[in-house]
């Protein structure tokens, strides 16, 4: 089985927006979520699909001048996007904070012994229903937080105002909404044997504690003072912006040009099969990442999708993002954009060189090697068209708008 190269060498450019090219209404929150998402969807995974036997699955198995006939000003556009927003001390603050947060410790508390409100407490507990004891219903050890809603309305309220070694009794009845609907309006007994309080200790921002968090400047160099953490979180920050913004930009100049274009044919069905299984795959592991629930949950909550529709939901979504990648392909053949053969083997030989675990062409497949083709194109087009459109801030009275021609990114940073 070929490795899946694209996982590790391409995390950069799908940030960049590359990927689906979605990007209206709803499209744009699929952009975002695309673009975070893929290196953890990029797993190790064998995509044997029908597709992958399909030339026009791939941009180099069709003319994309023979889907879509592209407007003739996609060349001198004027967008309205938001400039990026300046980064605020508070906002410095804030991220140390989280992660100060973060690196916090359970000490315990030596002073007292009597349990308090927002003490976690280390605790044994059994618990019965008619006297039997049920399963999910005891362990030891258990570290809980007095007030932080975990258990059962009663059980951590019963623990204030008692002492570490006492053991104590809670007669509690189970909400008449509990997920376990076998326990949904019973009452039950928990016997809590309360072990020792404890408290979070949370560090002190310390060169010591700079150092000790191993971050390195772009030149390498070990970050080992609070000022110095500082200056690398404010600039964290203005990446993430400028990143954002870049983002932004791009989908409107993709939206611009595609509510400009007119689509002669509908796209390969190879083509949309490919870019479905892929955002399926995609948002499939940002709602698990990032909200612990599966997809059709994620697309509930993200898209109002049923169970019903999400499926064709996401397939909607991936014909429109077929759409505007051949939209992208067409400009590139017209200003003659594209890399030759040569330029692209050079290119993704480094991309193989620099990845570890990998050493020939020979471990990559060939799904990688055209997507990463594909990638490195659209590149090309959006840096050519950000170089030729006009940009306006919105939020500046009508009067006093000021524009500019976008420059290129630049490749290191917002590739």
């Amino acid at each position: 089985m070929k490795k899946r190269l694209i996982a590790v060498m391409m995390t950069a450019l799908f940030a960049a927006g590359c990927v689906t090219g979605c990007g209206s209404g709803t499209g744009a929150a699929t952009e975002a979520a695309t673009e975070a998402t893929t290196e953890a969807a990029s797993a190790e995974v064998a995509l044997e699909e029908e597709w992958m036997n399909d030339p026009t699955a791939y941009m180099t198995g069709i003319t994309a001048s023979d889907y879509v006939d592209i407007p003739a000003d996609y060349s001198a556009l004027t967008v309205e996007v938001e400039p990026a927003r300046e980064v605020t001390d508070e906002e410095v603050d804030s991220l140390i904070d989280g992660q100060l947060q973060t690196d916090r410790e359970l000490r315990e508390v030596t002073g007292r012994t009597i349990v308090r409100e927002g003490d976690v407490v280390n605790i044994d507990y059994v618990g019965r229903i008619n006297g039997e004891e049920f399963d999910g219903g005891s362990d030891e050890n258990y570290d809980l937080e007095i007030g932080s809603g975990s258990f059962i309305a009663g059980f951590e309220e019963g623990l204030i105002d008692q002492k570490v070694g006492d053991t104590v009794t809670l007669e509690l009845t189970f909400p008449e909404d509990y997920g376990d609907s076998t326990k949904a309006g019973v009452d039950a007994e928990f016997d809590v044997t309360i072990n020792m309080i404890q408290e979070y200790v949370v560090p002190q921002l310390t060169d010591e504690y700079v150092t000790n968090l191993g971050i390195t400047d772009e030149f390498g160099n070990v970050i080992s003072t609070t000022d110095d953490f500082r200056t690398y979180v404010r600039n964290y920050l203005i990446e993430s912006n400028e990143s954002e913004y870049t983002q932004k930009l791009e989908a409107a100049i993709r939206n611009a040009i595609y509510e400009k274009s007119t689509f002669k044919k509908d796209p390969p069905a190879a083509m949309v099969e490919r870019m479905n299984d892929s955002m399926t795959q995609e948002l499939t592991a940002f709602a698990m990442q990032n909200y612990q629930v599966d997809l059709l949950t994620y697309m509930q909550i993200a898209y109002n999708s049923t169970e019903e529709t999400y499926q064709q939901d996401i397939r909607d979504m991936a014909v429109e993002g077929v759409k505007k990648n051949i939209m992208l392909k067409a400009i590139g053949d017209k200003e003659q954009l594209s890399l030759t053969d040569d330029e692209f083997q050079a290119e993704l030989e480094k991309a193989i060189s620099n990845t570890e675990g990998y050493t020939s062409e020979s471990d990559v497949s060939n799904d990688d090697i055209q997507s990463y083709r594909e990638l490195l194109d659209k590149r090309k087009v959006m840096e050519f068209l950000k170089s030729k459109t006009t940009v306006v801030n919105p939020s500046q009275p009508e009067e006093g708008y000021t524009s500019y021609t976008a420059a290129p990114a630049d490749a290191e940073v917002n590739q």
